[in-house]
């Protein structure tokens, strides 16, 4: 049995940060809370990690779930994509944009697109992150990437 180990997990924060930020469609706070929540689980049930998967794997199967937790807690959101946080100004309407797209998937759609298409993370891992087979995640990634496209030229056509 594996001792918690605070550092290594911590090694791995920024990771767990990006992949919630992205989850959350770029809300700073959402992803802050997310990720503090994920390394708290993490901590608790180090001792039960076996390392038979990639610790990185483990960690975010972790964030989708306590994103996934998160969402039911507060299903509307009332946080306007206005309001958040944005680190390049140039590149806000194209942000937006995006982030409004996002937020119009489905959230097993979102969570299969920001893994495969965002994080660089292969179908089959993916697919065991999300506890789903691999042609799920596939099909999950294609519809996303559909609806977006079609979300996206709406919005260039306004």
């Amino acid at each position: 049995m594996l001792t918690p180990d605070p550092t290594l997990l911590l090694e791995h924060k920024n990771r767990i940060y990006r992949l919630a930020l992205r989850l959350s469609a770029g809300c700073v706070s959402e992803a802050e809370d997310i990720t503090q929540e994920t390394l708290v689980a993490a901590l608790k049930t180090f001792p039960l990690f076996m390392g038979k998967a990639q610790l990185t794997t483990w960690l975010h199967t972790i964030t989708i779930r306590t994103w996934r937790a998160q969402q039911k807690r507060s299903p509307l959101k009332t946080e306007s994509l206005d309001e958040r946080d944005r680190t390049e100004p140039e590149d806000i309407a194209l942000r937006l944009d995006l982030d409004r797209a996002i937020c119009a998937l489905t959230e097993t759609q979102r969570e299969a697109f920001v893994l495969v298409k965002a994080e660089g993370w292969t179908h089959k891992e993916a697919a065991k992150i999300l506890g789903v087979p691999q042609g799920t995640v596939q099909a999950r990634v294609f519809e996303a990437t559909r609806r977006l496209r079609e979300l996206l030229s709406e919005e260039s056509i306004k």
